[in-house]
């Protein structure tokens, strides 16, 4: 996933999975006898991925162009816009480089593993820490009237969910019922677009994020956190991205629940408690999938939430809970959103006042040689409140508590 390259100063950057590992690690993971810490992929389920699933979840006309347009960059190129239209439009917030398609099918690949895991019993869940996201890829560029694909490429959700419920017969898992639930702080348009476009009996899809049919955008279009917001494609005329798709359910496989113009703890807790898991149960899913977004958080950039990293943690545990109601506790993660982590490589020759050590998230061996982190200092300083608690401290307790309730089972 260290492939996909974007540009300087944006929000999903590479050394969100050198934080995300080092928060399973801080969590148990490669350590604690039962939580392994898988960095490989088979070359199998990279076939899997990129001949039989990937074509069933995006239509072929969208993969070729992406393939198309990301072979035909520069070797070092960075950062390039990829999901941009013909008139290019619509590609300012998804950028990347040569080896952005490979990373993306990586993606798809180690949700498919952690699938074949949990299904086949090794596991009882997984947690896959991956990039790009792909929630807001759907089955062709820009799902759902979204004005951009908010970083997304290929949706590994999307992916695990219909390998799950594919019939044996044909390479799949075979199994009756998959529910996805998304609790980015943005709504998954891709996911829903993909799995729920029209009523599917296999599928339930559940998001929790910002919206709301009485939003109209922010109330200062000119502020800072306005032009942070904006780069994720939000609009001040369109309301909050992807844009009115989440605000309401339009068939019985659909439960979103917009929580306003910020995300709370409590809201969530009370959606969770009084309507996510009566649906999740009665729906009685074989297998939950949730698509984690950590980007509700209060300390991230976005500025949309305000949850503490121990809110997502319960946030986990209430979804194992209906894992265990419903499925023999058989759940897994994908990661999605989530921006809080602080300046971890800066550029040589660029000079920051006071002491830039202090100022560095330190990941030791996690962060991989030669991978720089060239954060503006704007953003920097923005990013410096996640060292207290931030994007890695929410994958810590996301991991902790998929590791209890596995304990618990």
């Amino acid at each position: 996933c260290h492939g996909h390259v974007t540009a300087n100063g944006a929000f999903e950057r590479p050394v969100r999975i050198p934080a995300a590992i080092q928060g399973a690690r801080l969590a148990g993971a490669g350590l604690k006898p039962n939580m392994l810490l898988i960095t490989k992929v088979e070359d199998s389920y990279m076939s899997l991925a990129e001949d039989d699933i990937i074509p069933k979840a995006h239509k072929v006309s969208y993969i070729k162009r992406l393939k198309s347009k990301i072979a035909a960059l520069p070797v070092d190129a960075k950062g390039v816009p990829l999901t941009d239209d013909s008139e290019g439009e619509g590609g300012d917030d998804t950028m990347g480089s040569r080896g952005s398609y490979t990373a993306a099918t990586v993606g798809v690949a180690a949700a498919l593993k952690a699938t074949d895991m949990v299904v086949g019993g090794q596991c009882t869940n997984v947690f896959c820490a991956t990039r790009p996201p792909g929630h807001h890829a759907g089955r062709e560029l820009r799902p759902m009237k979204a004005i951009s694909n908010g970083f997304c490429l290929l949706n590994a959700a999307a992916c695990a969910a219909i390998f799950a419920t594919t019939p044996q017969s044909e390479g799949g898992l075979g199994l009756k019922r998959v529910c996805v639930i998304d609790f980015d702080v943005h709504h998954g348009n891709g996911t829903q677009d993909i799995l729920c476009s029209t009523y599917d009996p296999r599928y339930l899809y559940v998001s929790l994020h910002a919206g709301g049919a009485h939003i109209n955008g922010f109330d200062d279009e000119d502020s800072e956190e306005e032009e942070f917001r904006k780069r994720l494609g939000g609009s001040t005329t369109e309301g909050i991205y992807p844009g009115r798709c989440g605000d309401s359910s339009p068939h019985d496989g659909v439960l979103n629940i917009p929580l306003g113009k910020k995300v709370t703890a409590s809201d969530v807790g009370t959606a969770l408690i009084s309507q996510v898991s009566p649906r999740v149960e009665e729906f009685s899913p074989d297998l939950i999938i949730l698509s984690a977004g950590f980007d509700a958080h209060k300390n991230d950039p976005l500025g949309m939430g305000g949850l503490s990293a121990l809110d997502f943690g319960n946030v986990t545990e209430v979804a194992c809970q209906m894992a265990f109601r419903s499925c023999s506790g058989r759940i897994l993660s994908v990661l999605e959103g989530g921006y809080g982590v602080p300046c971890c490589r800066p550029r040589d020759d660029i000079f920051l006042p006071g002491n830039p050590d202090d100022q560095l998230l330190e990941l030791g061996d996690d962060l991989p040689d030669g991978m720089d982190d060239p954060v503006p200092l704007t953003f920097r300083q923005k990013l410096s409140k996640c060292h207290a608690e931030g994007f890695l401290h929410c994958v810590k307790e996301h991991v902790t508590a998929f590791a209890k309730c596995s304990n618990r089972k």
